[in-house]
């Protein structure tokens, strides 16, 4: 990371294009609330994030094959790639999409919660290992140059022959990646505290057992309710931005060097081996095992 500026200074560029997911928490109309929503849900992920994507893991190919990369590098990885990239995000979206709207049934009271909450962690264990299955498509694209649909099935051959040690990857991706979202948390707890009516409903909750339930439900929809000041969005997204740079930086190294060094001891056997023709001659074919 230290000889990696160029990608800490995108992930900060990404981190501030990532800025409108905050206005959510914010105090805004409803139509600014929508347009921020289109934004964060697709046109972020889809359109933006593959440009970025494909810039650092070109950047990060060629720091771990030579040492050393360049902006020049981002650049022409990122647009090169944009079209694969581009395609596949846009499927690896709807994969998303898909597990992730399975979840809201269980929510509207057309279960048992007891059945709900069983079928509830089982999605949660499918979007796990769906979601890790296909991880490893961009970084085909990029150091194999693979095709779309190519880049999808080489991501779970990888997933499954290296199971035990994407698993642990996988986790550790995923640790990393909520730490951006850190400032967001310390940001609406801090407003909450700070709100008037979080007092006076813990007051209620301390001052009165027989009322503890419905003080406990008061409390649910005032973390619901209760909005960031401009002032402390400014911070989270100055905070966020700045996380995101060290995240961004981080995983595009990390990815990479873990798929190039499982990939390249998967194929420890290839060997060429020289052997002397009969009768003395100087030429010596190849025989690859």
């Amino acid at each position: 990371m230290g000889k990696s500026p160029v990608l800490f200074i995108m992930g900060v560029a990404l981190g501030i294009l990532s800025i409108p997911a905050l206005i959510g928490y914010g105090q805004f109309d409803d139509n600014v609330n929508l347009v921020a929503m289109i934004y964060t849900a697709f046109l972020l992920p889809v359109l933006i994030l593959p440009f970025f994507t494909g810039g650092s893991l070109g950047y990060a190919v060629e720091m771990k094959k030579k040492g050393v990369s360049g902006m020049s590098t981002f650049i022409s990885s990122a647009a090169k790639n944009y079209p694969k990239m581009f395609m596949a995000g846009l499927i690896a979206f709807i994969i998303y999409y898909i597990l992730n709207i399975s979840q809201y049934p269980l929510g509207d009271g057309y279960i048992d919660p007891m059945v709900g909450s069983f079928f509830g962690v089982l999605i949660m264990i499918v979007m796990f290992f769906v979601l890790m299955a296909i991880e490893f498509y961009d970084i085909g694209i990029i150091a194999d140059g693979l095709g779309v649909v190519a880049s999808f099935k080489n991501s779970i051959d990888f997933v499954r022959r290296n199971l035990a040690t994407v698993i642990l990857f996988f986790i550790a991706l995923l640790v990393l990646k909520y730490l951006v979202q850190i400032p967001i948390s310390f940001g609406m707890a801090g407003s909450i505290m700070s709100s008037s009516a979080y007092n006076s409903t813990v007051a209620g909750l301390n001052s009165s057992f027989n009322y503890t339930a419905l003080n406990t439900t008061a409390l649910v929809n005032l973390m619901t309710t209760v909005k960031m000041s401009l002032p402390v969005l400014i911070a989270v997204g100055i905070f966020q931005a700045v996380i995101e740079g060290f995240v961004f930086a981080f995983l595009a190294l990390f990815k990479t060097e873990f798929y190039l060094d499982m990939k390249e001891g998967k194929n420890i056997t290839d060997f060429d081996y020289q052997f002397p023709v009969e009768g003395g001659s100087n030429q010596f074919p190849k025989i690859k095992i």
